[in-house]
């Protein structure tokens, strides 16, 4: 995936990255350094990002805008705007856009690379 900030676009609105899919969450590289991903999720009314975890990276997510649920091992937490979750490495863990009308942003840092998604079974 190729990041949409680099050495020479150092400096962007996150407005002009965010952007939303129809059928199913988008996840956009912002960033990309040797020893970290720095992305936003763009979860459209009742998408998610779906149940996964990250056996060597940790990850640690910022809601933006928008309402819903982002379960993280055992726990489950109801999350809104200005809300941060940290997701230690290989918890199993998704965010779900409970509202039909409203889209979620969130910003996450993933570190250290490489960081692998592997899919969890419910």
């Amino acid at each position: 995936m190729e990041a949409f900030g680099n050495e020479t676009k150092k400096h962007f609105s996150l407005k002009d990255a965010v952007e939303f899919k129809k059928d199913f969450f988008n996840r956009k590289r912002l960033f990309e350094t040797s020893d970290m991903h720095f992305n936003v999720y763009c979860i459209g009314p009742g998408q998610e990002n779906p149940l996964h975890c990250h056996p060597n990276s940790d990850e640690i997510l910022y809601f933006v805008e928008g309402e819903g649920d982002c379960a993280v091992g055992e726990e489950t937490y109801a999350v809104k705007a200005g809300d941060l979750i940290l997701v230690p490495k290989n918890a199993p863990h998704s965010i779900h856009n409970l509202d039909e009308h409203k889209k979620m942003v969130c910003i996450l840092a993933q570190s250290p690379l490489p960081c692998e998604h592997v899919a969890v079974s419910k």
